[in-house]
């Protein structure tokens, strides 16, 4: 038994690596989303794998599964993932693990990311029937303006602000999705700078938004109460 949680373990840090090294600064943002609103001597209880499931559900529109041939759904959070997140034990059904651990941070964070990435390309590939969630901006454009656009003399300084207007518009949505509430203007700020540092290296918004809400999606805010 030991053995096997030794290796599930390692498959999880594993499969985690590339997410973390890809999402270094929607880190920072998660863990500053989460600092204000959690004391340090404050007890920390996470949701159970099916308020997780349904949270999303509800905010996101989507699920993280697969249905089979018999039309059946398979939810991927409660079945795979579910006793590491304190879902229900098959040796004690009446016990619950309420207590992050670190097999917890790394399956948080690898569920946030496979989430924010399916969310974003469900609206952002070519044959999408339009947009669920992305409805205050256009998900392949706009985006925060960057310091060589706003130093271009040529540029269309309003049409730029428009852009980024419409991008803060829709973060704040999903602060309200998420949170229910608006974000705090050091949240903004926070978030804002880390999508142009972002934006400069990948040169493609959805890319942007995968890791923004990798970010709100980590936060311990999101996952705990």
């Amino acid at each position: 038994m030991r053995l096997l949680t030794f290796l599930l373990f390692i498959t999880i840090s594993f499969c985690s690596c590339k997410c973390r090294k890809d999402s270094k600064e929607a880190e920072t943002a998660a863990e500053y989303a989460g600092a204000e609103y959690i004391a340090p001597a404050q007890a920390v209880i996470r949701l159970t794998p099916e308020q997780i499931s349904r949270q999303l559900k509800q905010a996101l529109q989507f699920e993280l599964g697969w249905t089979d041939d018999d039309g059946r759904f398979h939810d991927l959070i409660i079945e795979q993932y579910g006793v590491p997140l304190g879902g229900i034990d098959f040796i004690s059904a009446n016990k619950r693990d309420p207590i992050p651990k670190v097999q917890t941070l790394l399956l948080i964070r690898r569920i946030a990311y496979d989430v924010a990435a399916a969310v974003v390309w469900r609206e952002a590939k070519p044959d999408t029937n339009g947009p669920l969630l992305f409805q205050h901006c256009d998900l392949t454009t706009d985006h925060p303006i960057l310091p060589e656009e706003r130093e271009d003399q040529n540029a269309d300084i309003e049409m730029l602000q428009a852009q980024e207007d419409r991008w803060l518009a829709q973060l704040e949505d999903f602060y309200w999705r998420l949170y229910g509430r608006p974000p705090r203007a050091a949240e903004l700020d926070l978030l804002r700078s880390t999508a142009i540092d972002i934006m400069q290296r990948e040169q493609w918004p959805p890319t942007v938004w995968v890791l923004v809400l990798y970010a709100l999606l980590s936060s311990q805010e999101f996952w705990t109460v």
